[in-house]
């Protein structure tokens, strides 16, 4: 087992996938939506990205005009999202990404498992040499990264089982999830409702659509600890789940980002043993 996950290389196009879905989950955030959108006021604060404590370290906070702080952003993402250079990229891509979770008035979570999966990406990508995320490795990586690179990794499936486990903990404890009828209130939502008219067509399914949903996050906890093959399942189980949530609630940036954690966990190539970094 300690030889297998020692041979083992987080590097393959599945990471790839990975950090261009997160990357396209932010710039769509970035392309659609203007700054008052993004920085409302609330409670009759004046319009504006949150800059008190930690968040001051922020992009959108260190008094660059709003439009640079943004083409920034996009350009760090753009990088991102091709592939390019994932050794040079990641460091800039995780700021970016705590800055927009932390000047942000109100988050979906999206931003927040961005912000989380960028700063556990970099131990992995800082020994990656590829010029592009895409191709799978020609070369074993460096033996003073590797070590780095499968900790990186073993702490993405971690965060995997804590992020849905969580989430079947605290739905079970609310009697809407147990009864079935959670996904009908959730479907009522005055902001993440679903449209009236697919509101109504699904009407009947509520409490399957509640029950799957469960067992479905069930799944995908436990699949962190399982070897690749499941956890590759578990990529598509993710992907339907969330697209469902994309269609009814309208989540885009949500789907996407747990979508790439997922792929995340699944990535693995393996490195023939006459080839695996010495110790």
């Amino acid at each position: 087992m300690l030889n297998r996950l020692l041979a083992a290389d987080p590097r393959s196009p599945l990471l790839g996938a990975a950090r261009t879905l997160v990357a396209a989950a932010q710039l769509l955030t970035l392309g659609f939506t203007s700054d008052a959108g993004l920085f409302p006021g609330l409670d009759g604060a004046p319009d504006g990205p949150q800059c008190t404590g930690l968040r001051g370290t922020s992009l959108w906070c260190l008094g660059f005009n709003p439009l640079i702080a943004r083409w920034t952003a996009i350009a760090v993402l753009v990088a991102v999202a091709v592939g390019y250079r994932p050794r040079w990229t990641c460091v800039p891509h995780w700021y970016v990404a705590f800055s927009f979770s932390a000047a942000l008035v109100a988050s979906n979570g999206g931003e927040h498992i961005s912000k989380i999966l960028a700063l556990l990406l970099i131990p992995l990508l800082l020994g990656d040499d590829r010029r592009w995320h895409w191709t799978t490795p020609s070369t074993p990586m460096a033996p003073r990264w590797h070590g780095a690179a499968v900790a990186a990794h073993l702490a993405i499936r971690v965060q995997v089982a804590v992020v849905y486990g969580e989430a079947v903990w605290f739905k079970l404890r609310e009697p809407e999830w147990r009864t079935g009828e959670a996904m009908h209130y959730a479907m009522q939502d005055a902001y993440f409702g679903a449209r009236p008219a697919l509101a109504e067509l699904v009407e009947g399914l509520g409490p399957l659509m509640t029950w799957s949903t469960l067992a479905l996050e069930a799944f995908l906890a436990v699949s962190a600890f399982c070897g690749v093959r499941v956890r590759r399942w578990a990529v598509i189980a993710g992907a339907a789940l969330h697209l469902g949530i994309m269609v009814v609630l309208g989540l885009i940036g949500f789907g996407l980002v747990m979508v790439a954690l997922l792929l995340a966990s699944a990535s693995r190539t393996e490195i023939p043993s006459s080839r695996a970094p010495q110790r």
